[in-house]
């Protein structure tokens, strides 16, 4: 059986694997991501590679990592990563590592990753969503990542939600901040409350025990959720959309969003009667916190294939 090498860069650790051509991870860890400085990541990253080679023959290894990558793995951003800024990824991990390396962006991967073995199998066009500090977004079309022009595509979280206001900067009414889990719902109830929240469970079980301040902050939630996500629908008209990130496996939370999902649609005249038709239903993710990791892989097995 073949073997490839997964890396998922986060804000805080990057993840790593030893996975199999069917997609199990075989083995995997983790070391501390440090942003500002590239080239200890990078050299922790080929150890690792040299760790796993010495007990199989690596073929090839995927990179998953935040921001705006382009077809060739040049960075034009990369989130909370600074060193990586405006380097080619893919040429510098091919150097250290010795091996063929396909970079691309986390929010992609797990998308990709949902098809190869997880809730799109068998679905052609698709989008996953990741509700997680700011909104990911993945967009599957005849079964390839749709990147753009310029590798930007997917960018949804930087889309405008509420009305403009010239006095600010325009970037805190987009989707980032209003269906954000830690830039928005975090954020808000902050705002309402002047308590901060670290864990999106405390606010479901506030709402639950009737607490005013954190019902209204979570109302407002879901209608944010809810409208940007049939505003994809009505954009790219996609077979199913996953979501993925924490809060997406609280199945309060996505029955409430259905709810409201659906309540929107029935004061939608065009989307009312299409339901059922042409608009796409919402289910979670399967694969979870290891998809960015096994969505890389994917796409470094397919350069060998």
């Amino acid at each position: 059986m073949t073997h490839y090498v997964g890396f998922d860069i986060g804000a805080t650790p990057v993840k790593y694997g030893l996975v199999n051509e069917a997609g199990e991870i075989l083995e995997k860890g983790s070391f501390v991501t440090t942003p500002d400085d590239g080239e200890l990541m990078i050299a922790n990253m080929a150890k690792q590679v040299k760790t796993y080679q010495e007990k199989q023959d690596i073929l090839s290894v995927g990179v998953s990592v935040p921001g705006i990558v382009r077809k060739d793995g040049y960075m034009v951003t990369a989130g909370a990563i600074t060193a990586f800024f405006d380097i080619n990824l893919k040429e510098v991990c091919e150097a250290a590592f010795q091996l063929p390396v396909v970079v691309q962006n986390d929010a992609n991967c797990a998308g990709i990753a949902e098809q190869w073995i997880g809730n799109a199998q068998g679905v052609s066009d698709y989008i996953v969503i990741a509700l997680g500090t700011a909104v990911g977004c993945g967009i599957i079309i005849n079964d390839a990542v749709y990147q753009g022009a310029h590798g930007a595509a997917g960018e949804i979280g930087w889309t405008m939600q509420q009305p403009l206001d010239y006095s600010q900067d325009l970037e805190a009414g987009s989707w980032n901040f209003t269906s954000g889990v830690v830039l928005g719902l975090y954020n808000r109830y902050q705002q309402a409350t002047g308590k901060e929240v670290t864990d999106a469970r405390v606010i479901l079980d506030l709402v639950r025990k009737g607490d005013a301040q954190a019902s209204k902050v979570m109302d407002r939630y879901y209608e944010d959720v809810a409208k940007g996500l049939l505003n994809l629908v009505c954009a790219f008209d996609p077979e199913v959309i996953l979501l993925g990130g924490g809060i997406s496996t609280n199945d309060e939370f996505l029955g409430h969003l259905s709810e409201r999902i659906d309540k929107i649609k029935q004061h939608h005249k065009s989307l009312n009667h299409l339901t059922g038709v042409t608009v796409a239903d919402i289910k979670p993710c399967l694969l979870r916190n290891d998809a960015g990791l096994i969505g890389a892989v994917y796409q470094a097995k397919q350069i060998i294939a």
